[in-house]
């Protein structure tokens, strides 16, 4: 990655220009610096950023809802490691008074995801008992905190010891550490007769395991492939080969005899429908205007030391999320 100066456009009709003041860190940021981001195929090369926070600098013609001066946060389909953003107001709020920047950059992203997986993708009932991978996350926090506020039982797994209490702290029933205990042994142990809905975003390393134990109807969530990259940041072609030859096909004879569901998705394309999209945010900071929402465990970076955040997210050592401070 390169920071490169631009010249400066003017906010167009119904756009808002934001002085960025934070922006999120997501692993779709790596998977498209790698290059093996589908939905940036065609748009290379481009900045990479999908969410951000701080202040209206100018609006253009045909807003009304924000003016210069408001704090605000949204998501953009890229270019959000930026210092300046032009977007439209179906992808921008007003960022809330005890909300300082970091903690705004840091929210729709992980909350959309969470929000959107289980009560859009995975039709979360209150008695439905969830196990969630990568608990210690940025997804995975968010998921915890959303799935207690419904008062659903859930297993949240880590793949460090020192990642245990935040898992606890964010609302897991029970934490599973995989430097301690073995993973699925642990998990039957506590549900026995499988889970009603599982959260994966680690892929081939976990997905054939986490299908075989759901329950009758249970259904499993894929929204990402962490343990597709390298720690070191860089494409490993062995590794890319062995992760495609490794990942599960699902039979469907095999899906209608069972009654289980898989599904995946990817927030980016959820950014076009702008009323659901909307829908989805407010009944957020709903939740969070009740105090159900605990806040983020976070990490932030100097502007000019993103590949060292680059880097911090790829090592798995971090816990909830990452901001860059522009």
């Amino acid at each position: 990655m390169e920071i490169e100066s631009t010249p400066l456009q003017d906010p167009g009709s119904g756009e808002i220009q934001v002085q960025v003041k934070a922006c999120g860190i997501n692993f779709a940021d790596i998977s498209v610096r790698l290059g093996l981001y589908a939905a940036a195929k065609n748009l290379y090369p481009l900045c990479p950023g999908l969410e951000f926070s701080g202040m209206v600098a100018q609006t253009g013609p045909g807003v009304e809802e924000f003016q210069p001066g408001d704090r605000v946060f949204g998501v953009s389909r890229f270019g959000a490691y930026s210092t300046v953003v032009n977007t439209v107001s179906d992808h921008l709020w007003h960022l809330p008074e005890n909300w300082d920047f970091s903690r705004g950059a840091a929210f729709p992203v992980a909350y959309l995801t969470a929000y959107y997986a289980l009560h859009h993708v995975g039709h979360l009932h209150p008695d439905d008992r969830v196990l969630v991978h990568s608990a210690a996350g940025g997804v995975g926090t968010a998921l915890l905190h959303l799935l207690r506020a419904n008062g659903n039982l859930s297993a949240g797994v880590v793949g460090r010891h020192e990642k245990v209490p935040y898992a606890r702290e964010a609302g897991a029933s029970l934490v599973i550490d995989k430097e301690k205990q073995q993973l699925w042994e642990a998990a039957e142990q506590w549900s026995p007769e499988g889970y009603d809905l599982i959260l994966d975003a680690n892929g081939a390393s976990t997905l054939k395991a986490s299908y075989n134990h759901l329950t009758p109807g249970g259904r499993l969530l894929i929204y990402g492939f962490a343990s597709m990259f390298s720690p070191t940041g860089k494409k490993n072609y062995l590794k890319l080969m062995w992760y495609y030859f490794k990942t599960p096909r699902f039979n469907p004879f095999h899906l209608t005899g069972t009654n289980r569901t898989v599904s995946g998705f990817n927030l980016i394309y959820l950014f076009d429908k702008k009323t659901f999209f909307r829908e989805i945010m407010e009944r957020l900071l709903r939740l969070d205007r009740e105090n159900k929402l605990p806040e983020m465990p976070l990490k932030s970076y100097p502007f000019e030391e993103v590949a060292a955040a680059h880097k911090a997210l790829e090592s798995g050592k971090t816990v909830g999320k990452l901001v860059l401070l522009t």
